[in-house]
């Protein structure tokens, strides 16, 4: 019985990485079968039960040595390492692997012979082996001679994806030059590439066979094109999707090919059986240790005898998204009978509760101290409650506010916020007190609108000489009453990480008291997944107006645009891109324009996202708003928290003004878009 494994020779490889490699339960004498309590065995199971064994401890066979000793040379291939030997002996109970390290070598090229058709960039995209590229950090990549058969397998994949059906790959010629340099030559035979001679779609009775087929330009496939795999499995999807939006929940498409060597061609015939339609009978939730079930079953937008449709499921996550409440929403569909359908909604809930105590830091308030409760869905009612007291040298928000959703067992949400607030802006000090409620309503599928009220109280003190005219004529107290109305349509997928949808808002607003004005803003973005060649690309583009003017005195401060910052203009300091004041601090601007345009690609999905992004647009006060825009571009990475998403960026500025800073990182608790 072997009690111990052991190793000599071994030097660039440790013990406990070698075990490692072998995997193998160390423990002695552990059984994999034990009888069952208050039973008996006979002598002849008792012996068999008490034979078995795993790991060591037990008479290791000759072919279980030999395939260790497969492992051990793969795991020194994987290094580097080209001949390694390993032996082995006994020595008592213990196993000894006796190791030849052997030399190191690398690949320092791979030859494509005989691609006439396909550049070798594309064929060593589909590869694992590699070459030596420093642009890509791959300084001495190894040989591991298993995974470069698999890629000629995949190759091979390649080749017959593109049409060329008769393609012939020749074994891989390994070459080792001044000892520790491999040359790969790949020699291919392409063959002719095959041409599709008809396409059929049969068992297709619910659309015409052009409905199907005349799909975006990049994935449309027609007679006397070549052939093309990629294609061929995306019109694949697309008729399942089209029957999966009609009820079809479990249609299914089989690709058959009949192929013409002396012609060259293929025949693609689509063989659907769409199955059968489904209506739902029962919706079970589970995950939801917090949220109560009415506060999920009001987003969904199926109910039990409704016909099961693909799009309202995807609606129904949507929706759900957006509350904010959930990271994960999944459904899973179990079929009842041969109509119905049982519908599980799964969710894992976020932390929706958040008391922090401490300090913070922006580049508009300064430091600050603050102490802060808030709770997302109240008692899991959906309901959002929040206290905040800070204090700071030049920030205080002191608030009070209650958000009741589905009131009246309604789409109507009512909120109150009562507030304290102080900002020291350099030039100037604003301090203000009001009350504010709100009520809002869903009017159709993407659709709410709603009205605000706004009582308040404050005043403009410790106005500095540096101020500009229209600061210091804000000084004193001041009464202002105001109303908003808004409008607007979001059907973004998921606030979080929008991959999809829009949103579209236009908000006035009026008020008078000691200062009256009129203001309207116009907000809208779109959200443009990869649609052309169906990566995980995501374009992003959002634009802002506004306006505001008098009515008869001086507008409120605070009612003007400060352009520029972490929410307008990436690369400028807040209000920056706007009017200044003579010492050079943002003074506010009667207008506003800000054009926003980003392209991400996820990093780790569903956790760090990176992005490129060129923000437009400034504030001014009369004259053309497309005219003398500001410019910046930037990288930024958005990192999905258990407590909210975190954005890290850096701008610069292509055309900064005199005076102005013209890059900038910055930090940003939300998101962009």
């Amino acid at each position: 019985m072997v009690q111990r494994i052991e190793f000599e020779g071994n030097k660039a490889v440790s013990r406990e990485d070698l075990l490692k490699e072998l995997r193998l339960d160390l423990s002695q004498k552990v059984e994999s079968g034990k009888p069952l309590p208050f039973s008996t065995l006979g002598p002849e199971l008792n012996e068999k039960l008490s034979s078995i064994k795993r790991g060591l401890g037990r008479v290791l066979s000759v072919d279980e040595i030999s395939q260790m000793q497969k492992k051990l040379i793969k795991m020194y291939e994987k290094k580097g390492y080209y001949n390694t030997k390993i032996s082995y002996y006994y020595k008592g109970n213990t196993l000894i692997f006796k190791i030849e390290e052997g030399s190191k070598a690398y690949i320092d090229e791979i030859r494509i012979v005989g691609n006439k058709h396909l550049k070798k960039k594309e064929i060593l995209s589909v590869m694992e082996t590699s070459e030596r590229n420093i642009l890509k950090l791959k300084f001495r990549p190894s040989l591991v001679k298993e995974t470069l058969y698999e890629d000629i397998d995949k190759i091979r994949e390649l080749y017959i994806s593109k049409g060329f059906l008769d393609v012939d790959i020749s074994p891989p010629e390994i070459l080792l030059e001044r000892g520790n340099k491999y040359i790969i030559t790949i020699r291919i035979k392409e063959g002719e590439r095959y041409r599709v001679n008809k396409i059929d779609i049969v068992g297709n009775d619910m659309y015409t066979n052009d409905e199907i087929l005349n799909i975006s330009k990049g994935k449309r496939i027609k007679p006397l094109d070549p052939y093309d795999g990629e294609k061929i499995d995306f019109i694949k999807k697309t008729i399942i999707d089209k029957y999966n939006d009609l009820g079809y929940l479990f249609a299914n498409v089989e690709v058959n090919k009949l192929v013409d060597k002396e012609k060259k061609t293929v025949d693609v015939i689509f063989n659907l059986q769409k199955g059968n339609i489904y209506y739902v009978d029962k919706i079970d939730i589970s995950g939801n240790y917090e949220s109560r079930d009415a506060t999920i079953r009001r987003e969904l937008r199926l109910t039990p005898g409704d016909l099961f449709l693909k799009d309202k499921l995807l609606r129904s996550q949507s929706r759900l998204y957006r509350l904010g409440y959930y990271d994960m929403i999944g459904f899973d569909p179990n079929v009842k009978s041969d109509k119905e359908i049982d519908l599980d909604t799964k969710v894992n809930e976020r932390f929706t509760g958040q008391m922090s105590i401490g300090a913070g830091y922006s580049q508009q308030t300064g430091l600050s101290f603050f102490a802060s409760l808030r709770k997302g869905n109240f008692m899991g009612t959906g309901d959002t409650a929040g206290l905040t007291l800070s204090l700071g040298s030049r920030y205080r928000n002191n608030s009070l506010s209650y958000l009741h959703r589905w009131a009246f067992y309604k789409p109507l949400d009512l909120g109150l916020d009562l507030y304290d607030r102080y900002v020291n802006y350099t030039s100037f000090v604003s301090t203000k007190t009001g009350f504010s409620p709100t009520l809002s309503f869903e009017f159709k599928e993407f659709w709410r609108t709603g009205v605000g009220l706004t009582v308040e109280k404050g005043e403009y003190k410790d106005i500095q000489d540096a101020a500009t005219t229209y600061i210091k004529r804000q000084a004193g107290k001041y009464d202002l009453y105001s109303i908003y109305w808004f409008i607007n349509r979001n059907s973004i997928n998921n606030p979080l990480l929008p991959t999809d949808g829009s949103d579209i808002t236009l908000t006035l607003k009026t008020g008078t008291g000691t200062r009256d004005f009129y203001k309207a803003v116009l907000s809208a973005s779109k959200i443009i997944p990869d649609k052309i060649f169906y990566t995980d690309f995501v374009f992003s583009v959002k634009g802002t107006f506004g306006f505001v003017e008098h009515i008869s005195k001086d507008i409120p401060l605070d009612e003007l645009f400060f352009v520029g910052g972490d929410f307008t203009i990436r690369g400028f300091d807040w209000g920056m891109a706007g009017p200044r004041d003579s010492s050079n601090n943002p003074a506010g601007a009667k207008r506003e324009i800000v054009l926003n345009y980003q392209l991400s690609h996820p990093i780790v999905d569903r956790f760090l996202w990176g992005s490129v992004f060129l923000d437009q647009g400034k504030g001014f006060d009369s004259g053309n708003f497309f005219s003398g825009l500001y410019n910046s571009v930037g990288v930024s990475f958005k990192i999905i928290t258990p407590f909210a998403p975190i954005e890290l960026y850096y701008g610069k500025v292509l055309n900064p003004p005199s005076g102005v800073s013209g890059s900038k990182f910055g930090f940003i608790l939300g998101t962009f878009f």
